[in-house]
């Protein structure tokens, strides 16, 4: 795999976590971590010549990677309050 051909890969899984995510998929958003373990697993795999133009490569989704993570908080603290309305019954109060 070339270093494009990463980006391009790296980029679909992302932006499919990302719409995991906002719908609140599990199943899909460890779909998307499967998908993504193995591009970066490709990375151990690669010849040693190819090793640094791929991690270069990788360099250029810091902030879908950042984007992603604050989604993922996001979505965290939002199930996190919603849990706490339900065990206080409170949860028809706040709709």
């Amino acid at each position: 795999m070339n270093a494009e051909q990463l980006v391009t890969d790296m980029r679909a899984a992302l932006a499919a976590e990302r719409d995991a995510i906002r719908r609140l998929d599990v199943q899909a958003v460890n779909e998307a971590t499967a998908t993504k373990e193995k591009l970066l697993g490709t990375l151990k795999d690669a010849p040693a010549s190819d090793r640094a133009a791929l991690v270069a490569a990788l360099g250029e989704l810091k902030m879908e990677l950042r984007r992603n993570l604050v989604l993922l908080a996001h979505a965290r603290d939002y199930l996190r309050e919603t849990v706490e309305l339900l065990g206080k019954g409170r949860l028809d109060a706040k709709l």
